[in-house]
Formats: C-alpha cells, structure tokens, sequence
C-alpha cells in the first residue's frame, strides 16, 4: 500500500494501487489505457477534468478508486463526492467502499463508517464523504478532491460552482464524469460547449479533448457524431473505450427489446439527445398496459400502415366501447435482410380473418405503397370499412396529437403488446412546415420499426371519428348488425 510520502509519480503510483484492489468479480484492478488518458491532466496538476463517456465503461469504479488512493496519499485529505441527489452519489462511494471491504490489508488504512457514508484515513483527519446535491449542506466545504458523479442529471450548477469555488489552497481539484446529457443548455451542456471553443480541441476517432492553454481545465469525451451510423457496432465500440465492451456486449444491449433508440444513442454512443425529442415517454406507455386482449364479436376500428420491402407492416385494432388498442398483426423485417418483401398474399389472409372475427366499423389505410390492395380490400369489405388515409396530410397532425394527448391524460389503454410498444417507443414526431407534426423514424434509414405506432395512430382516429358521428348502429354494415 501508499504511504503519505509517496508523492512523486503518481500516476504511476495510482496505477499501481489499482492493481491490488479487489473488483466485485474476484479478480485485480487493472487499469486500461482510456483511464490512464483520462487521468493525465489530473496528474500533470489540472484544476478541473471533465470526462465524458457512454455508460458501462467504468466511471464510478474508476472514481472509487481514485477517491481511496486520494485519502491515503494526501495528509488530512478531504475528498468530497456529489450528485444529483444523495442517492446518486452513494453508487460512486459505494465501489469505494467496496474496495475496502474485498482487499486484504486496505482496512488497516481506511475506516468506513457504515451508515454514514463516510469513510476515514485512520491516523489523520483525512475522509471521503457524500454530500447531498442541496447546495445549503455544500456551503463552506473546502475540498482536496472534489467528484461530481454524472453531472447531466444535475438542474443546475450551483453544486458544481460551490465545489470548484471551494478547492482547497493545497492545490485542491476536481473530476466530473458523465454520460452525455439530453440537451445542450443543460449545466453539463453549456460547460461542454464552452470546452469546445477552447485553445486546444483534438478529436481522433470518437475521443475528443480539450484543454485550456496552461492546461489547468481539460475535457475528454468518447462519443459519436449524430450523423454517424449508430447501429454499426463497430463504430459504436469507438466511443465505448472499455475492453469489456466487446461486440457481443454490445449487440446484447443494442438488440434488448427495452432499449430504446434515444437511450441507445445517449448511453451507448455519446450522442447529445433528449428523451423528449420522442413523443410518448417509456413510463406514460407502459402504465397503460392491461392483460386483456380484443374478443371476437367486438365492435372495433383498424389501423393500417407499412412498407413493401426491408421494413414492417402492421395492422391495429382499437375497441369502441373504451379505446383500447391492440396489436392483430405485424411483419417485420429479418436483421441484415434489406430486400425482404412482406408477404403481400399473408396480409390479405390475415385481414380477411380479422373482418370475420371482429365487427369492423372502420379501418384507416396509409395508401402509398399499398395503393391496389387497398382498393381491392375496399371492394371487397365496402368502403365505407376501408379507407385511404394519407399520413403526409395535416389530417395526420391532429390524429397523433389526440393520441398523444389521451396517453398523456390515460385515456386510451392498450394490451401491453411487447412488439406494439417498441413501436411506440421508437417513435419521433417531426415538425411540419406551417406548424403541427408527424410521426417518423429517429433518423433516415433507421432500423427501428415504427408501423405499429402509425397504425395504433390510425385506429384510434378511426374510433374518434365513428363515435364524432354518433357510434351508432347504424354506421354499422348490415351484414354484421
């Protein structure tokens, strides 16, 4: 272990510390060449170090230990580690902890105080503590070492500001790691953009540093550009520096039905985007969820939308009485498989089918690339059942907007259909000239499937226009009365 008179070369010293920490796996910590670049202006002596970097890479273990080899090579250190909220905070003190509580003989240094989330140097007055992101417990601290965890989580900067203004005449300092925030007029955001128009910016594949002329304020960031391909996982692995975020790794996170694209592109590439930027929010659609499924004989309105090849169709029913939506059908597109056709002959069996099962008032059908058969199913289930529906049109405004708007209020409910929801949830509307907007993918030949969100779209307006005009039986074929 370090003694107090180990200050020369430490970040050789540091690197030598990690290796007879214990991590949660059993195994020694060794330090990778990311985190040796990352930590070179803390140890060259920069005041301030901003890193960026996706999730998964080892932030807050890498922080735990710097915390540790701080307290135990710094005389009376004061290491102080905040966040958003306390809770935050805890996962960075915990890993520290962690290494105290799995390495044989670092006890004899360090003392952790259980419950209080502390921890003391035994021999001086030398601690770690967490303090809540409330800045009226943060005034007065005068810091050795300041971490801010995840700073894009943070409304404001005052905790940020009190820390730096607080550092300690002994050459205090601070680290702030992060993952990319969601907008850039956040705190984090306006900090990374001042960053950007410093006298030194160097960008090689995804890192990008910058640093201040005397190099006492320095950034380092691991992410993509927006316009890059964010589903090649070969290029995602550029910003994920980590030799455990190999490529099965990362397939496994990319491909895992809760992913979605906003997180993917945020957490797993660096890119600067807001959930919000996407029109329905993971927690209002999934509350809405019920078991329950559409039941033959029901009264119900279709959606209908898709493409022809290397893409999805599905078709949407929604429930008259109570607005519930739910899947019937959907074909999708194999991965790597971009001259898959839908099987045109399959659609027609399964609308047939959803016609003799369900008492069907009114469809809406997207035409463009289904133009014939709609005309064909309109023939043969009257058009008065199926309708063309052109999603370009401001029509289509108002009809997400309703959607939207009765997700937001829980009005509408649906069957908590996995496929249905990653559609919904892939979803980004898109501003109209002249006002109002649509749905569309995250960006142009995005892989992730939105069909079943325009045909829920569809369904539903369907359902608000039969019950506008009275919902009654006689709106209903005869056939089916």
């Amino acid at each position: 272990m370090l003694n107090d008179d180990a200050n020369t070369d430490l970040a050789g010293a540091f690197a030598r510390f990690c290796s007879n920490l214990i991590l949660e796996n059993g195994e020694a910590m060794v330090l990778e060449d990311f985190q040796h670049t990352m930590l070179a202006d803390y140890f060259d002596g920069a005041t301030e170090t901003l890193v960026l970097l996706p999730k998964k890479n080892g932030k807050s273990t890498l922080l735990g230990a710097l915390a540790l080899f701080h307290l135990i090579s710094t005389r009376d250190a004061e290491c102080v580690i905040g966040a958003a909220s306390r809770d935050q905070a805890t996962i960075l003190y915990d890993q520290a902890a962690g290494f105290v509580r799995r390495t044989p003989g670092l006890e004899k240094y360090v003392d952790v105080k259980r419950g209080y989330r502390e921890m003391r140097k035994r021999g001086d007055s030398g601690r770690i503590r967490v303090l809540a992101a409330d800045v009226d417990t943060a005034d007065g601290v005068i810091p050795t070492l300041a971490l801010v965890d995840e700073l894009h989580r943070h409304k404001s900067a005052d905790l940020y500001g009190i820390f730096r203004d607080g550092l300690g005449p002994r050459s205090g300092r601070m680290i702030t790691i992060s993952t990319a925030g969601g907008h850039e007029l956040s705190p984090l955001g306006s900090m990374r953009a001042a960053a950007l128009q410093l006298p030194t910016v160097e960008r090689e594949g995804a890192h990008t540093y910058a640093a201040t002329a005397d190099r006492s304020y320095a950034m380092h960031e691991w992410a993509l550009r927006k316009e890059d391909d964010l589903d090649d996982l070969l290029v995602v692995a550029l910003a994920n520096p980590a030799s455990w975020q190999t490529l099965d790794a990362l397939r496994a996170r990319h491909d895992s039905p809760s992913m979605l694209p906003w997180q993917w592109a945020r957490f797993a590439c660096g890119v600067w985007v807001s959930s919000e930027a996407w029109w329905i929010a993971a927690e209002d659609w999934n509350v809405l969820g019920e078991a329950e499924e559409l039941a033959p004989g029901e009264r119900i309105t279709l959606g209908f939308d898709g493409a022809r090849v290397g893409d999805s169709t599905a078709l949407v029913g929604c429930r008259l009485s109570d607005g519930l939506v739910a899947l019937l059908a959907c074909w999708e597109a194999p991965p790597d498989a971009p001259s898959w056709e839908v099987p045109a002959g399959e659609v027609d069996a399964v609308l047939a089918e959803i016609m003799e099962r369900y008492r069907v008032l009114r469809g809406y059908f997207d035409p463009p690339l289904w133009r014939s058969e709609i005309d064909t199913w309109a023939r043969e289930f009257g058009d008065k059942v199926v309708q063309r529906y052109d999603t370009a049109r401001s029509r289509m405004m108002g009809a997400v907007e309703r959607f939207r708007t009765d997700v937001a209020t829980q009005r509408l409910h649906h069957t908590g259909d996995v496929t249905l929801t990653r559609h919904v949830l892939n979803a980004q509307t898109r501003e109209a000239r002249g006002g109002g907007y649509w749905l569309a993918k995250d960006r142009p030949g995005s892989p992730h499937k939105i069909d079943a969100a325009v045909a829920a779209v569809l369904a539903y307006e369907a359902r608000a226009d039969v019950l506008a005009e009275g919902g009654n039986r006689s709106k209903v074929p005869m056939s089916w009365n």
